[in-house]
């Protein structure tokens, strides 16, 4: 038994090993260490994080979400899938704790990170910065509207947990740190 939400794959053999590469129906994935992400999450330089984080969110939306509408999950599920297959695979506790499609806003937390069991106290930087991109590609698909996700606590630095607040741009703080250290502001 690996998890309940990857046991019900296996049992219906819709999660593969074929050809070296692991499959969940059709999607492809793969299992790694974290320390080899560890070395980029960790990394001090402001600029490579923020081309990490546009380049996690525009693959998510243009890549990684049209996959589960082709498995043929509903929008309104992919949200909920998205979470779990990421919760499942070992990212952390991901709890969505607000979501206002109307407003296009969202606060979701992470408890259990494995970069910041890694990182804790080693860093100056937010170090969820693949996650960061991977919700503001998310949820720019689910509000049907860009949104950008700043990570306004990061257990890593000295929150108890971290936290992603996702709205459009121009509804950040431009003048925050945080925001300035994390979105392109161009």
């Amino acid at each position: 038994m690996l998890n309940h939400f990857f046991d019900k794959y296996i049992f219906t053999n819709t999660l593969k090993y074929t050809h070296n590469n692991f499959f969940l129906v059709n999607l492809p994935f793969f299992i790694m260490p974290v320390d080899v992400m560890v070395s980029l999450a960790g990394n001090s330089d402001i600029e490579m994080h923020k081309k990490i984080y546009l380049s996690f969110k525009e693959n998510t939306k243009a890549n990684f979400l049209p996959r589960f509408k082709q498995m043929g999950v509903e929008q309104e599920k992919i949200l909920m899938l998205v979470k779990t297959f990421f919760v499942a695979s070992g990212w952390g506790n991901i709890e969505i704790i607000d979501n206002k499609l109307e407003s296009k806003r969202a606060i979701v937390v992470l408890d259990n990170s494995p970069f910041v069991t890694e990182l804790k106290g080693k860093v100056s930087l937010s170090v969820d910065v693949f996650l960061r991109g991977i919700l503001a590609g998310l949820f720019s698909v689910v509000f049907a509207e860009d949104v950008d996700c700043v990570e306004s606590e990061c257990a890593a630095l000295s929150g108890e947990r971290c936290k992603f607040i996702i709205k459009p741009k121009t509804e950040f703080d431009l003048e925050s740190k945080a925001v300035q250290e994390q979105l392109v502001l161009d």
